[in-house]
C-alpha cells in the first residue's frame, strides 16, 4: 500500500488526499495561523511559535527527547518538580499536560477552521523552553499541511509518532501511568473546539474530531460538557483545587483552572 513518508512516521495515502509543504502550506494553513495571530494579540499566552516556524536557537524535537536514556527529557521534568514541588510522577503528568495542549491546539483548530491540519512527526516537531508565560513553544522545523481524512492523519502523526514515544518515555523515567496521560491528549484536542467560538455544534465536533482519530484517545472525555475519565494528578498537590474537567468532582464547569495548562 502506498504511502507518503515523513521523517519519522507515515500516513495512509488513500486516507489523505494532499500534503503539501513550504508556500503551499503555508496557504493551507493561514486560516489557522490568522487565529493563532489573534489570540496572541489578544493576549492570551501563547506556546504556538509565529507560523509555526521553530526559528533560532534552543530547540529541541520530540525525537531527540525520546532517545534513552532519556538525559534531556529527563531534565524538563525535574524542573516540573522544582517549579511545582511535587514528585516525579505528578511533575511529568503536570508537563505533558502542557504539551500536549499546545501541540494539539493547532491540529485541532485546523481542524475546527477548516479541516487542513499541520503535520507534526517525531522528527519534525520542535520544543523551546523560552521565558514566556506560556512556559514552552511548540514550533516544527519542516511545515507541511494534510487535507483529506485529517483525522487518520492525526492519528498516524500526532498521537502516534509524537505523543505516543513521548508518554512511553514518560512512563519509563517516573512510573507516570500512561492512561492518564492519554487523557490529557484527548482534553487537549477538544478543548479549543469547546472553548473558543468557531463552532456551531462544539460538543459535536468534539466528539466527531475524537471519533476520527480513534484509540487511544477515543472514550476518555465525556462530552459535550468536558469532563475526563482519568486525573491529570493537578488535585493531588498541596493546597490545589481540582480542574473543572476533573473526573473526581462533580460536574465540569468547562472553564479553565489555574492548573488546567501549568
Amino acid at each position: 500500500m502506498p504511502y507518503f513518508a515523513y521523517r519519522g512516521g507515515a500516513v495512509n495515502a488513500t486516507q489523505a488526499r494532499v500534503v503539501t509543504a513550504g508556500r503551499s502550506a503555508e496557504e493551507a494553513l493561514e486560516p489557522l495561523f490568522g487565529w493563532l495571530r489573534a489570540l496572541a494579540d489578544d493576549g492570551s499566552p501563547m506556546g504556538v511559535a509565529a507560523g509555526m516556524r521553530a526559528t533560532g536557537d534552543g530547540w529541541v524535537s520530540v525525537a531527540e527527547l525520546v532517545a534513552p536514556p532519556y538525559d534531556r527529557l529527563g531534565v524538563l521534568i525535574a524542573e516540573a518538580e522544582r517549579t511545582w514541588g511535587a514528585p516525579p510522577h505528578v511533575a511529568a503528568a503536570l508537563w505533558w499536560k502542557s504539551f500536549s495542549y499546545w501541540t494539539a491546539l493547532p491540529v485541532a483548530m485546523g481542524w475546527a477552521l477548516n479541516r487542513r491540519v499541520p503535520v507534526l512527526t517525531a522528527g519534525t516537531t520542535m520544543l523551546a523552553v523560552p521565558a514566556a508565560e506560556a512556559g514552552m513553544l511548540i514550533g516544527t522545523s519542516e511545515l507541511r499541511a494534510a487535507t483529506g481524512d485529517v483525522g487518520a492523519v492525526i492519528a498516524d502523526t500526532l498521537v502516534h509518532d509524537v505523543h505516543a514515544p513521548l508518554i512511553d518515555a514518560l512512563h519509563a523515567l517516573t512510573r507516570v501511568g500512561r492512561r492518564g496521560l492519554w487523557g490529557s491528549v484527548a482534553e487537549a484536542l477538544v478543548y479549543p473546539l469547546l472553548s473558543f467560538d468557531v463552532l456551531d455544534d462544539p460538543g459535536g465536533a468534539a466528539r466527531t474530531l475524537l471519533e476520527s482519530v480513534g484509540e487511544p484517545v477515543a472514550g476518555l472525555v465525556e462530552l459535550p460538557a468536558l469532563r475526563r475519565r482519568t486525573c491529570c494528578l493537578w488535585v493531588t498537590l498541596p493546597g490545589s483545587e481540582a480542574c473543572p474537567t476533573c473526573c473526581v468532582t462533580g460536574q465540569a464547569t468547562g472553564k479553565r483552572s489555574a492548573g488546567a495548562r501549568a
